[in-house]
């Protein structure tokens, strides 16, 4: 039975990604922030282990425990981010650290930790950028800035360690939370059926966990089929 760790299992797709993989008997690990995932008890976990992904020196500390017991570990998928819109002019120090610092610092961080499992598995680390990681924009420069740079990040990976297959996906505007935050930065208006569904973006999850030892989807654009491509101002998750 395969085991996976998730990041961001509250809601969104993270939390569709771990309904669809704990359906069809996986194990699933959902890390959760220090405090919370009580709404999640009943789903069916193996196990959730609690870090704050906002400060990533902490995460060794706070999963020391979970970490003991994992041998192995077949993947991990890094679906937890945040956004702070806003033009650069009016992005602060904190805007780019606290961005900078869980999408990217505490990813490289987790994965790090992980490494030994994944190594002892030939698991897969699936990292959810997004269209802003292929082009940046106003009001989301900042956020495109941490997204690129976790592009740069599994290009790294991807060479240091070539028995872990590092997978990165970019989907474009999806009908989640962020997008209702980030509409309302845009000032637009927020219509869920011109975005991707989270289930058709978990789908594409689950095709590069499943795939076959012998391959590796290492980039995947996924895009709304009725929106423009990832060199539109539409196109960011």
């Amino acid at each position: 039975m395969p085991s996976y760790l998730i990041t961001g299992v509250s809601r969104g797709i993270g939390r569709t990604l771990s309904e669809r993989l704990l359906g069809a008997g996986h194990r699933v690990h959902g890390l959760v922030r220090p405090g919370s995932g009580a709404d999640l008890a009943g789903l069916g976990f193996a196990g959730l282990p609690a870090a704050d992904l906002s400060r990533p020196d902490s995460l060794a500390a706070a999963l020391a425990p979970w970490l003991a017991g994992l041998a192995e570990l077949d993947g991990v998928v890094h679906c937890a981010g945040i956004v702070r819109p806003g033009t650069l002019s009016e992005s602060s120090p904190d805007d780019f650290a606290t961005q900078f610092g869980v999408n990217v610092i505490a990813v490289a961080e987790l994965t790090r930790l992980l490494l030994p499992a994944l190594r002892a598995a030939r698991g897969t680390v699936v990292l959810v950028n997004s269209g802003s990681g292929l082009n940046a924009r106003s009001p989301l420069t900042s956020y495109g800035a941490s997204k690129f740079a976790l592009r740069a990040y599994a290009d790294g990976l991807r060479q240091e360690e070539p028995g872990v297959r590092v997978c990165t996906i970019y989907p474009g505007r999806t009908a989640t939370t962020m997008q209702r935050e980030v509409r309302a930065a845009e000032s637009g208006e927020y219509r869920e059926s011109d975005y991707l569904r989270p289930e058709t973006v978990a789908g594409a999850i689950e095709l590069m966990l499943s795939l076959p030892a012998d391959g590796v989807i290492t980039d995947l654009t996924l895009r709304p089929a009725g929106l423009p491509g990832p060199s539109s101002p539409d196109a960011h998750r």
